[in-house]
C-alpha cells in the first residue's frame, strides 16, 4: 500500500479542514437562521419511515405536495450530510471506515433533529436522522471511489 507523502497530504489536508468549518457553519445557519419562522414547533416522529412514507404517498397519490417541496424534503435532507461523509475522513490522519461514518453521523443528525426540538426550529424527525445518515454513507462513499480512482491514476493501491 502506497502513501501520499506528507509534502502533497498537507495542502489537501489544511483545505478540508477549511471547507469542513465553512460546512459546518453553513449547515447551522441553514437549519437554524435561513427562513425567518412565525411560530415554533414542538412536533416529534420516532417512527422510522413514516413522515418517507406519507411523503411519498401525498406526493404520488393523492398529489398534495408540490415536486419541489417533495424533492427538498427528501433529496434535501439526503445532500445535506453528504459534504460530512466524504470531508470528514479527509481531516481525520486515522483511517475512518463505513461504520464510523454511519455511527458519528447518526450522532449529528440527532443532535441537529434534538436542537430543532428544543429550540422549536423545525420539527424533530427519525427519517431525517436516517435520510441525513444516508446522505453522509453516499459522501463518504464518493470519497472511497475518488481516493481510489486517484490512487490508480497515480499508479499506487487505493488506500483511502
Amino acid at each position: 500500500m502506497r502513501k501520499i507523502p506528507l509534502k502533497r497530504r498537507k495542502p489537501v489536508h489544511a483545505a478540508a479542514v477549511v471547507l469542513f468549518i465553512l460546512y459546518l457553519v453553513g449547515l447551522v445557519y441553514v437549519l437554524f437562521f435561513l427562513e425567518a419562522r412565525d411560530q415554533t414547533y414542538h412536533n416529534v416522529n420516532l417512527v422510522p419511515f413514516k413522515t418517507i412514507r406519507m411523503l411519498f404517498q401525498y406526493f404520488f397519490t393523492y398529489h398534495h405536495f408540490s415536486l419541489w417541496y417533495w424533492i427538498s424534503n427528501v433529496f434535501g435532507n439526503i445532500l445535506l450530510l453528504a459534504p460530512f461523509g466524504f470531508l470528514l475522513p479527509l481531516i481525520r490522519h486515522r483511517r475512518m471506515n463505513v461504520w464510523t461514518i454511519l455511527l458519528l453521523s447518526i450522532l449529528l443528525s440527532a443532535a441537529i433533529e434534538g436542537c430543532q426540538f428544543f429550540t422549536g426550529v423545525g420539527e424533530a424527525d427519525i427519517d431525517d436522522v436516517i435520510l441525513n445518515a444516508t446522505g453522509a454513507l453516499l459522501g463518504y462513499g464518493l470519497y472511497r471511489f475518488l481516493g481510489a480512482l486517484f490512487q490508480s491514476s497515480s499508479g499506487g493501491n487505493p488506500s483511502c
